[in-house]
């Protein structure tokens, strides 16, 4: 998997991997395996206020850049990482978060990815957000239908 990663390929996974090998030399096993693997994640990192939350089902994640993401916590992330995760492999295990009011391209200032940080939910909101709203009914008197 080394070999993919020093290529530029990013989000590597074994899709298959042959019970029983094909060949043995020597005691060393050759197996068939099947692997994915995703190129395109070059690029500088912007700051746009978006957020991720891992979902799971591990306790934390480390992935291909050194992003350390423990499951359930918001993280802020650069736009190229952001966009990143919203197609596969990654997709199904984040929750994507923007900004009440969107960075434009042109607007967006240079983000930091050498280290994860949280991201408080102000950040995406905004400062003076203080919204109030009444809880959702999902059935009325009459029962649901």
């Amino acid at each position: 998997m080394q070999f993919f990663a020093d290529a530029g390929f990013y989000g590597m996974q074994m899709l298959e991997r042959d019970e029983h090998p094909w060949r043995t030399v020597e005691g060393i096993e050759f197996r068939s395996v099947t692997v994915a693997a995703y190129k395109g994640k070059q690029g500088p990192c912007f700051e746009r206020k978006q957020a991720v939350i891992y979902l799971g089902p591990f306790k934390e994640v480390l992935d291909d850049d050194n992003h350390r993401l423990e499951r359930g916590r918001r993280y802020a992330v650069c736009d190229k990482t952001y966009h990143l995760y919203k197609t596969e492999p990654y997709k199904p295990f984040f929750a994507f978060i923007d900004p009440l009011t969107p960075v434009p391209h042109e607007e967006a200032g240079p983000f930091d990815c050498s280290a994860p940080r949280l991201r408080h939910p102000r950040e995406t909101k905004g400062k003076d957000y203080n919204a109030t709203s009444q809880a959702s009914q999902c059935c009325d008197a009459g029962g649901c239908g």
